[in-house]
C-alpha cells in the first residue's frame, strides 16, 4: 500500500515561471561576464570613487584594508573586477573562502533559489531543511567509504567559533582540564581564547592570558626523525609534568597561517597514540585545509582518526564534527546563527561538485593543479635563481622543495630567503600588476596562494606566475 504524502506549500515555488525568471537572470550575468577576459588596469575615471569607498570603509571599521581591494560584484572564474575598474587574478579568495571563484553561474543559481526561502538566517532554534542536507553531506564525506565514526556535526558561522566549540567539547570530556597541547606556528582564530592557542604574539597583545598552552615542535622535513622524536619527548614531558590536566591535543594537519607546513602520518601518529593513552582527546583543526588537498578531509589522506574535527572557510558554513564518545551534554553548544539559507545551500552544492567533478585522489583535480603550480614555480625559480636563495644558507640557491611548498590548492612560494618586508612589498607590486595573494609564516615568510580550486585552470596558474615573475624585480 502506497501512502501519499501531502505536498508542502513551499513546493509551489518550484515552478517553470520561477525557473524561467532565473534563466533570464543567469543569462544577463553571463553576458556581462563576457567582457572579463584577463587582467585589466584601473580605469582613470573610476579611481577617485573607488578610493573614497575604501577610505570610508576603513574609517568605519577603525583601520584600513590590507590592499585597496573592493569588488564591484562581477567576476568570472579566477578573475575579479574591482571598484576601480581593474580586473585581477584572485589567488587568495578571501583566505580560501571563494572556492568556486567569482560569478560561477551554477553557484549563483543555487544562491538565487535559496533566496526564495522564507528566512535569510538559520539558527539552532529555527532551521530549515538546508541545515539537515548540509550536515548529512558533510558527515557522509567524513566517513568516506568506511564506518561513520564522526557521528555528529554542530554548525556555526565562523571557523573561530567552530574551534571554540571543539575546545568546549574537549574540556567537558576531560572534566575541565585547563591545559592545551598544540604545535609551534599554529593558528586557531581570533577570539579571545583562540588567540591564546595560536602561536602569534601579535594576535594577543593586551589580552589577559587565562589558558595554559604548550607548544610541541612541528615536523622538520630536513630532520624527519629528529623532529618527530623531539615532539614525542616533549609530549611525554608535558603528560608527566601535568597528568590529567590536558583538555586536548590540537593540530593542523597542514598548517595554514604558520607557513603551509606539511607533516606525514609518521609524525602525527605516535603523538596521537600517546595522547589517547593519556586520555587526551585529539582535535584536528582543518578550517583552512578542508577540501583543498587530495581528500576532502586531510585526516582521511593521512589515514588517521581524530576525536574532533573543525572545518570552515570554503565550506561557507563552519562546523565541529565529533565522535559519539565526545557528544557533549545539553546546554554546552548553541548559537543564534548557524548561517544563511544561501550559505547552507551553496556550501552543500560546493561539496557535491568537488566530489562529483573529481577533485580528490592522487590524480584528482587538486593534485593536478598542485603539480602545475610546482612546474610553473620551478620554471620561475630556474629563470631567476638570485631571487630564491636557500633558507638555511643564503649564499646558495634554494632547492625547489625548499622554496616551493604546500599541498593541493594550498600553494607556497618563498623568494628573498623569506624576508618578510621584501615579500610584503612584492605582494603590493603583484597586486598592482594583477595578482592578489597574501603571505604566511612567522619567519621565514612565504607567498601564500589559495586559488579558487573549483574553477581554476592550469592557464590561470601560468599567467599568474608570469605576473609574479615580472613583479620580483625591486626598485629603490
Amino acid at each position: 500500500m502506497t501512502i501519499e504524502t501531502t505536498p508542502l506549500l513551499h513546493h509551489a515555488i518550484d515552478t517553470p515561471e520561477v525557473h524561467g525568471g532565473l534563466d533570464q537572470i543567469i543569462d544577463g550575468i553571463r553576458r556581462a561576464q563576457e567582457s572579463i577576459e584577463g587582467v585589466r588596469p584601473p580605469q582613470p575615471d573610476r579611481q577617485a570613487e573607488a578610493r573614497s569607498l575604501i577610505e570610508t570603509f576603513g574609517e568605519a571599521r577603525g583601520r584600513g584594508l590590507v590592499f585597496p581591494l573592493m569588488g564591484s560584484g562581477l567576476g568570472r572564474g579566477a578573475l575579479v573586477e574591482l571598484t576601480d575598474g581593474s580586473v585581477k587574478y584572485d589567488f587568495i579568495t578571501g583566505i580560501g573562502v571563494h572556492a568556486f571563484g567569482h560569478g560561477d553561474l551554477d553557484i549563483i543559481r543555487t544562491t538565487l533559489m535559496a533566496a526564495t526561502a522564507d528566512i535569510v538566517m538559520q539558527g539552532n532554534l529555527h532551521c530549515n531543511r538546508e541545515a539537515v542536507d548540509f550536515s548529512e553531506t558533510l558527515l557522509t564525506a567524513a566517513a568516506g567509504t568506511g564506518e561513520r565514526l564522526l557521528k555528529h556535526c554542530f554548525l556555526t558561522n565562523s571557523g573561530a567559533l567552530s574551534n571554540e566549540n571543539a575546545l568546549k567539547i574537549c574540556m567537558q570530556k576531560t572534566c575541565g582540564a585547563p591545559r592545551v597541547l598544540t604545535f609551534e606556528h599554529c593558528f586557531a582564530g581570533r577570539t579571545t581564547t583562540m588567540a591564546q592557542i595560536g602561536d602569534s604574539a601579535g594576535a594577543r597583545v593586551g589580552i589577559p592570558l587565562n589558558l595554559e598552552v604548550e607548544y610541541l615542535p612541528f615536523f622538520d622535513p630536513n630532520d624527519p626523525e629528529g623532529s618527530t622524536q623531539a615532539a614525542i619527548l616533549q609530549i611525554e614531558e608535558a603528560i608527566r609534568r601535568y597528568p590529567s590536566q590536558h583538555a586536548c591535543l590540537v593540530l593542523e594537519p597542514l598548517q595554514g597561517e604558520g607557513g603551509f607546513n606539511v607533516a606525514p602520518r609518521e609524525f602525527f601518529e605516535p603523538l596521537m597514540i600517546r595522547a589517547k593513552q593519556a586520555g587526551i582527546p585529539v582535535w584536528f583543526d582543518e578550517v583552512q585545509s578542508f577540501g583543498r588537498t587530495e581528500s576532502m578531509f586531510r585526516f582521511q589522506e593521512l589515514g588517521l582518526q581524530p576525536d574532533v574535527v573543525t572545518i570552515g572557510k570554503m565550506s561557507q558554513v563552519c562546523a565541529t564534527l565529533f565522535t559519539e564518545e565526545m557528544n557533549p551534554k545539553p546546554g554546552l553548544l548553541s548559537a543564534t546563527f548557524i548561517g544563511s539559507t544561501a550559505s547552507l545551500k551553496v556550501g552543500r552544492r560546493m561539496l557535491e561538485r568537488l566530489q562529483s567533478e573529481g577533485a580528490y585522489g592522487s590524480d584528482g583535480r587538486n593534485a593536478r593543479l598542485h603539480r602545475s603550480f610546482r612546474e610553473a614555480a620551478a620554471e620561475l625559480v630556474d629563470s631567476k635563481p638570485h631571487h630564491f636563495p636557500s633558507l638555511s644558507d643564503p649564499s646558495k640557491q634554494g632547492s625547489i622543495d625548499e622554496v616551493v611548498g604546500g599541498a593541493g590548492c594550498m600553494m607556497r612560494l618563498t623568494p628573498y630567503g623569506g624576508d618578510g618586508q621584501r615579500i610584503k612589498a612584492l605582494l603590493n607590486r603583484m597586486f598592482d600588476a594583477g595578482v592578489v595573494a597574501f603571505y604566511c609564516g612567522h619567519g621565514p615568510f612565504h607567498l601564500r596562494f589559495l586559488p579558487p580550486l573549483g574553477v581554476l585552470q592550469e592557464a590561470d596558474i601560468h599567467e599568474a606566475m608570469r605576473i609574479v615573475s615580472d613583479s620580483l624585480e625591486e626598485t629603490d
